[in-house]
C-alpha cells in the first residue's frame, strides 16, 4: 500500500524543485526496491507528491539519510565505488573529461570491483562519446555546467558533503528551503548566485540549498544522454532555432507514475517545442490524456559579472492547445 505525501518545498515549476523530486524517486526506487514508489504533482500548486510506504516526511528523510550513511568512505554517488568520478589532479586538470578515443578507457578504469553495471549506467548519463566539445573531449550532459575550478566529482561531492554535515538539511530540502552561505548550487539554482551589488558588504557570496541540490544530482539516471556524432542530445533538452542555445522543457503530471513511467513521459516527443516570433511554445493537447497539466522551461543564463556563465534559470514558456 502506498500513501500520498506532499513535499511542500519541491515546486515542479522550478528546475531545482523538479529535479530534486526526480532525485527522491530515483533514490527510493533504487535503494528500497521491494517497496513501490511513484511521483505525481498537485494540480493547484504543482507541488511534488510522493507515493510510497512512508506516511510522513520524517520517514522519507530518514530513508534518504540511511542511503547516505551506507555509502562507503570516499564515495560521492550511492552504489558506486569511491574513485568515481575521479578527483581533480594537481596537474593536468579534470581527469573525467577525456578525449573521445579514451572514453572506453574511462569505463574500464573504474569497473574492476564488480560494480561495472551501475557504473556504466552513471557514465552513460554523465558523458558520451557520441558528441565532442570544443576540445574534442567526450561531451558532458547539459545538466552539468562546470566553470572555473568546478569539477565533475565536485558536482556530486559539494552538495553531498554539505548535506551530510547537517542531516536536517534533507528535511529542509523537502519542506522549507534554507539557503546556506558558500553553497554554490552547482549551477542548477540561479537563486544561489548573489551579485555583490545586491549585498551589504559588496561580496558575491553564493547561498544554495545543499539538500535540494544533492537530490537534484541524483535525478540523472532518468535523464539519458546521447549524440549524433557531433552534437549532444539529452532528455528534456531541445535546441533553439539558432542551433546553439539549449532549452530544458519538462512536463508536470497529476497521476502517480513509477520510475519507468516517468522516464517514458519525460521522453515523449510532444515535449518538442515550437518557436513562434521569438516565443517558445509547447502543445499540451497530446500530453493531457497522460495526466500532464502543465509544462515549464529553463535555460542556462550567462552571468558574466559573477564569472558564472551557465546557471540553470527559469524562462517563459507559452502553453498552447
Amino acid at each position: 500500500m502506498t500513501h500520498p505525501l506532499l513535499l511542500p518545498a519541491l515546486d515542479g515549476r522550478d528546475p531545482l524543485g523538479f529535479l530534486a523530486a526526480l532525485g527522491v524517486l530515483c533514490l527510493l526506487t533504487d535503494h528500497q526496491p521491494i517497496h513501490p514508489v511513484a511521483l505525481s504533482f498537485d494540480p493547484p500548486t504543482a507541488t511534488a507528491v510522493l507515493h510510497s510506504q512512508h506516511t510522513d516526511i520524517t520517514q522519507v528523510t530518514a530513508a534518504l539519510g540511511e542511503i547516505i550513511d551506507h555509502m562507503p568512505a570516499g564515495a560521492v554517488i550511492p552504489g558506486l565505488p569511491a574513485g568515481f568520478p575521479a578527483p581533480m589532479r594537481q596537474k593536468g586538470g579534470e581527469p573525467n573529461r577525456v578525449p573521445r578515443l579514451d572514453y572506453r578507457t574511462l569505463i574500464t578504469t573504474h569497473g574492476g570491483d564488480g560494480k561495472l553495471d551501475p557504473l556504466l549506467r552513471w557514465i552513460a548519463v554523465l558523458l558520451t562519446d557520441l558528441a565532442v566539445d570544443d576540445q574534442k573531449r567526450a561531451v558532458l550532459t547539459p545538466y552539468i555546467a562546470p566553470v572555473a575550478k568546478q569539477s565533475l566529482r565536485g558536482f556530486f561531492d559539494n552538495p553531498l558533503t554539505a548535506t551530510r554535515a547537517q542531516p536536517d538539511r534533507l528535511h529542509e530540502a523537502l519542506t522549507n528551503w534554507r539557503r546556506i552561505a558558500d553553497v554554490t548550487g552547482e549551477n542548477l539554482d540561479h537563486r544561489a548566485l548573489r551579485p555583490g551589488v545586491d549585498q551589504p558588504d559588496g561580496k558575491s557570496l553564493p547561498a544554495g540549498v545543499p539538500g535540494a541540490t544533492w537530490l537534484a544530482t541524483m535525478a540523472l539516471p532518468l535523464l539519458r544522454l546521447t549524440g549524433d556524432g557531433t552534437t549532444r542530445s539529452a532528455t528534456l533538452w531541445h535546441r533553439a532555432p539558432d542551433n546553439t542555445t539549449e532549452l530544458m522543457i519538462w512536463p508536470i503530471w497529476r497521476h502517480p507514475l513509477d520510475v519507468h513511467a516517468v522516464q517514458a513521459i519525460l521522453e515523449h516527443p510532444a515535449l518538442q517545442p515550437k518557436f513562434r516570433n521569438g516565443t517558445t511554445c509547447i502543445r499540451l493537447t497530446p500530453l493531457r490524456p497522460l495526466g500532464v497539466f502543465h509544462a515549464a522551461a529553463a535555460h542556462r543564463q550567462r552571468q558574466p559579472a559573477l564569472r558564472y556563465n551557465e546557471v540553470l534559470t527559469p524562462m517563459p514558456l507559452s502553453v498552447i492547445e
